[in-house]
């Protein structure tokens, strides 16, 4: 029998889920959750949880915030649906309804109305490792529904198959236990405490007896505790770092979903967190490995380390809309056509080569961008650090809007990273240099401008503009950035001089310190206010913070 693995689900009416969204898993890699704090990725694995999670759904009752903004009218809806095989052998889908007025509430069915065995979901099981990973209490027997709870349960079945194995089991508990007894002071309490009860109960038409065990006859597998060491010598889990404890935890979960599930879907909640960069990277890379071995694994993240172009189907960017959460995904096709319309040389533009260009271009800066309201994609690190600062005292706080600056290290990546941004919906607007340096020909500012929407024609009317350009879609720095702030901005030569003076000699450095010194001034900063309300433009209004006026922000400055 195949295995079942997830290939969609299907989410209506959930917490801040409204209408409905469709997720898309890719085969073989990762699914990865993106998007801002708060967006409904969390939301989305609790819809997960509840159809193939560990609990059982048929019984489930939703709480009211867990219906579309309350409303228990509604009706929430949560459907998986599965390849290559059926689920058990008997279903390509399987659905959890929840109708508050219906005679029969709660509905958690198969295809054709079927009833749903739990040996039916053991075969595409969820385990979700959270953010909050509480590695003390899931690898304890806290509940039934700990990790160690559920791994132990198992063995104990498997250990019932076998009855001389329990024998053999229980005559080495029972030496165990007389070894205990030979300790005096523990055989004395034994021996008082089982006094007292029968004395206390004496009267009672039921007698109960108490001893200590060696072991739980109800679960021979409970006297075993999991346990870490360094150099062979003992370890309690506190004693471990949160991010060896979050290891520890992903590796339980892999290596219990290898031995007893013919299907897993292992969440795993910000795997970045308590990891430093370089960890983060090598673990991106090993949960691909581990997908690659057929294991199912879900990802949310607020880390670039996470984000690899290459998956580009299994990237999911997770947004609110007015308050409701959407998800975009994108295929290869999609991007194609979304090149290919914006000016993109089809000839050059293929399914077998654009992936590995965007993924080989790649930086952790550049990947940021996924996690923002709006990009402003710029040449180079100049402008990427200066443009802030002057935006700032324009009394535009990008980073408190959610706005990347991004450098993108050259004129010719401007259009190609706008046109991947915008098709995950991400508003961009491009800041370049009108400076024919390494394009005499004027072909990487024209890709820019065509990718913003502009017709050939009008591009090249802006070729051979020397002035400071502010429009919808983008802005060009006349000749060049500084040379334009110098002609513009009184006090910025000073500001250079004043740079160098102090043994700044890097370019993009020496621009940050002027444009820190340099106070806003309304007569002559008319440009980048122009910019300031191009980019307000283009933020979602319900977001937007005014924040302080531009006299605040220039005392504060």
């Amino acid at each position: 029998m195949s295995t079942a693995q997830l290939c969609k689900l299907l989410v209506d009416n959930y917490r801040s889920i409204g209408g409905r969204v469709e997720i898309n898993f890719p085969s073989g890699r990762p699914l990865v959750l993106l998007g801002e704090n708060n967006s409904g990725k969390s939301n989305v694995i609790r819809a997960l949880n509840i159809v193939l999670g560990t609990l059982w759904p048929g019984t489930y009752e939703p709480e009211d915030n867990e219906f579309f903004k309350r409303d228990r009218l509604k009706t929430i809806s949560i459907e998986a649906q599965f390849r290559p095989g059926k689920l058990f052998g008997r279903f390509s889908r399987i659905m959890w309804r929840y109708r508050e007025n219906a005679d029969d509430p709660i509905k958690y069915r198969g295809e054709g109305n079927q009833y749903i065995r739990n040996e039916d979901r053991d075969t595409c099981t969820c385990i979700v490792l959270e953010a909050e990973r509480r590695l003390s209490y899931q690898l304890s027997y806290a509940s039934k529904y700990t990790y160690l709870s559920r791994l132990m349960h198992r063995f104990h079945k498997a250990m019932l198959e076998q009855p001389d194995v329990q024998k053999g089991l229980q005559s080495i508990f029972e030496e165990t236990k007389k070894k205990f007894a030979e300790i005096p002071e523990f055989a004395n309490f034994v021996n008082e405490l089982q006094k007292q009860m029968a004395e206390m109960v004496a009267s009672m038409s039921h007698r109960l007896d108490v001893d200590f065990e060696a072991y739980n006859p109800v679960n021979f597998f409970q006297a075993l505790r999991l346990q870490a060491s360094e150099a062979g010598e003992p370890r309690a889990l506190d004693e471990m770092g949160t991010g060896e404890q979050q290891i520890l935890a992903m590796a339980f979960a892999h290596a219990y979903a290898k031995a007893f599930h013919g299907g897993i879907l292992l969440v795993l909640e910000e795997p970045e967190a308590h990891l430093h960069p370089l960890a983060q990277r090598w673990l991106a890379s090993r949960l691909n490995q581990m997908c690659e071995g057929g294991l199912q694994i879900i990802v949310t993240t607020h880390s670039p380390a996470f984000i690899d172009i290459t998956n580009l189907e299994g990237l999911a960017l997770v947004r609110k809309e007015l308050g409701e959460t959407k998800i975009v995904q994108i295929s290869i096709a999609d991007l194609l056509n979304r090149c290919t319309q914006t000016g993109a040389p089809p000839e050059r533009t293929t399914a077998e080569n654009i992936l590995p260009f965007y993924a080989a271009n790649a930086t952790n800066d550049i990947l940021e961008g996924f996690f923002a309201k709006l990009v402003v994609l710029v040449e180079g690190p100049t402008e990427s650090l200066s443009l802030p600062i002057y935006l700032k005292k324009c009394g535009l706080d990008l980073a408190r809007e959610g706005v990347a600056v991004i450098a993108v290290h050259g004129k010719g990546n401007l259009g190609k990273w706008r046109r991947l941004f915008v098709s995950f919906g991400i508003e961009c607007y491009i800041i370049f240099d009108n400076d024919a340096g390494d394009d005499s020909e004027g072909r990487k500012r024209l890709d820019a401008l065509r990718s913003a929407g502009l017709s050939s024609e009008k591009g090249s009317d802006l070729l051979g503009a020397s002035d400071w350009v502010v429009e919808a879609e983008f802005a060009v720095f006349g000749a060049d950035f500084e040379k334009t702030l110098r002609q513009f901005l009184p006090g910025y030569v000073e500001a250079e001089a004043e740079a160098k003076a102090s043994g700044i000699d890097s370019k993009p450095f020496a621009a940050r310190f002027a444009a820190e010194r340099i106070s806003y001034d309304a007569a002559n900063w008319s440009k980048f206010d122009l910019i300031k309300e191009a980019l307000k433009q283009k933020l979602p209004p319900r977001t937007l913070s005014e924040g302080v006026g531009k006299a605040a922000t220039d005392a504060a400055s």
